[in-house]
């Protein structure tokens, strides 16, 4: 929807203009115009949201010229801007420690401790986790069994022996391998319902950080770099494709480290 609405805006900047009159100055007047920098309210629109333009432009100029619609590609010119984005928002060691040692109140507390903790100290999505059957649980390997909504192989994760000693209380409460880990009266819990649990659980704990359910991801990934400094191991345990991706926790211990060494002097 949001690459259909850039199309829009460019269709109507350049009007009726046949695509092959498009030149790389037009497409560059058009990325300086208000309506691709500015937002609505007059403020400057994110990085990230300009490098869509450009990102939906070039998808439709390759679209066009793999059919032959276009002589040409005008598109080369468009360079996206490089950002970076704000450092993900994590636990430290003692919130972690906070957590998994929390026994939560009211009836589903078993259950919402074994189901934040899960997410904490294994990394997984919370896709993932809704998806759990009790058949996944394997605690005497210590591993679970991930299968995504898309389809595909499974994958695994390691379950430390804390949590495995955790998790027994809730296998232990099902009847039978095919149902869900993870209920409320009998039903599978929506992602959205997992939200609101770890929303409502981390601020139990009188922990004030702004903390949803995928940065209990961003926290198990940050403690591993911490404890073992292997980027590879991390990538590995998140199952992120490229290394790229998970560079960012290297990156944000070297800027506290940064700081640390800063404030010796």
């Amino acid at each position: 929807a949001a690459y259909r609405r850039d199309l829009a805006a460019f269709v109507a900047f350049v009007g009726k203009l046949d695509l092959n009159a498009v030149t790389p100055s037009l497409l560059q007047r058009f990325m300086a115009s208000q309506g691709v920098q500015l937002r609505p309210c007059g403020t400057q629109r994110a990085k990230a949201t300009i490098n869509r333009y450009r990102v939906a432009l070039k998808a439709l100029f390759a679209f066009c010229e793999a059919r032959w619609w276009v002589d040409r590609n005008p598109t080369s010119i468009l360079r996206c801007q490089r950002h970076r984005g704000l450092p993900p928002v994590v636990l430290d060691a003692d919130e972690i420690t906070r957590l998994v040692n929390s026994e939560f109140t009211g009836p589903t507390g078993p259950r919402d401790h074994a189901l934040v903790c899960f997410m904490l100290l294994t990394g997984c999505r919370l896709a993932e986790t809704a998806a759990l059957n009790v058949g996944d649980i394997d605690l005497e390997e210590r591993v679970a069994i991930l299968r995504s909504p898309k389809g595909g192989d499974p994958d695994r994760v390691m379950l430390s022996p804390q949590l495995a000693e955790i998790l027994k209380v809730q296998v232990g409460s099902k009847t039978g391998p095919d149902e869900p880990l993870f209920t409320a009266r009998t039903r599978r819990l929506s992602i959205r319902q997992i939200q609101r649990i770890v929303t409502a659980r981390v601020y139990e704990v009188n922990i004030t950080k702004r903390i949803t359910a995928h940065s209990l991801r961003h926290s198990f990934a940050t403690r591993l770099y911490n404890q073992t400094g292997d980027i590879r191991l991390v990538q590995l345990a998140l199952r992120h494709s490229h290394v790229t991706t998970t560079e960012i926790y290297a990156q944000v211990e070297a800027k506290r480290w940064r700081k640390a060494v800063a404030r010796i002097a």
